[in-house]
């Protein structure tokens, strides 16, 4: 069995984290798990991929240092917000690391950054595709419940996302 090691990602590992990225998007569940193409992402410059690794990202490494898995956290506050909360976007975990602790501890590490911010965060949310039943079932799991907010899927608007949140015990 292969351990792993959860930890933030830093932002000089930028090239690491679009490796992944793009993994991602090639994986078949992508198209109900991501609101962008990999032929969209693969096009962007390092400027963009720089950028994106100054979000707050947690990871999950083997010991050989392979990235396995993926989550970045948007802190979200100001008066557009109704309470101070954090974003999850980018969930990806490599197929053959599925089903086991490894999902349920890398989100757990970004619940818990998220309760520590100074902001006071009360809520930590997420949006879910309305056919990606496997990863609804799996957030539920962890405690993350239907808003009733919807929106449009991105990248086809007949189809709809569900929020999901999780609420500050």
């Amino acid at each position: 069995m292969t351990t792993y090691a959860i930890r933030a990602s830093r932002p000089d590992e930028w090239r690491a984290q679009r490796a992944l990225r793009l993994e991602a998007l090639k994986d078949p569940a992508s198209g109900v798990a991501f609101v962008n193409t990999y032929d969209t992402e693969a096009a962007f410059p390092d400027e963009v991929w720089q950028e994106r690794a100054r979000t707050q990202s947690f990871v999950a490494e083997t010991e050989a240092g392979d990235r396995v898995a993926n989550v970045a956290v948007l802190v979200e506050t100001g008066e557009q917000y109704d309470v101070p909360q954090t974003h999850l976007v980018g969930v990806y975990v490599r197929p053959e690391f599925r089903g086991g602790a490894l999902a349920s501890e890398l989100l757990g590490a970004a619940v818990a950054w998220s309760w520590q911010l100074p902001e006071n965060v009360r809520r930590v949310r997420l949006w879910v595709h309305e056919d990606n039943h496997r990863a609804q079932a799996f957030y539920k799991r962890l405690g993350f419940v239907r808003t009733g907010r919807t929106m449009a899927f991105p990248l086809d608007e007949s189809q709809t996302e569900y929020e999901m949140a999780l609420e500050r015990p």
